[in-house]
């Protein structure tokens, strides 16, 4: 009986550190994964605001005024 005890404890025990060790790699990937669409973000935001730059200089090169974004005039 006592064998019996031990045996499932230690079951118990590698079910546990499965379960633990399952949490842990999901939330490193997770981590890893907000990272990834972080840097992509700033990527991005620094290419629109430099596509933003280039349209306005071109704008003002020919001559046509800007746009207003809020009352599109």
């Amino acid at each position: 009986m006592q064998l019996i005890r031990r045996i499932l404890r230690v079951i118990e025990s590698l079910i546990v550190a499965a379960v633990i060790g399952t949490v842990a790699l999901v939330s490193s990937v997770i981590d890893g994964m907000i990272g990834l669409v972080s840097r992509l973000s700033d990527r991005f935001d620094a290419k629109l605001a430099e596509l933003a730059r280039e349209s306005r200089a071109r704008h003002q090169r020919e001559g046509r005024r800007q746009i207003d974004p809020i009352a599109l005039d």
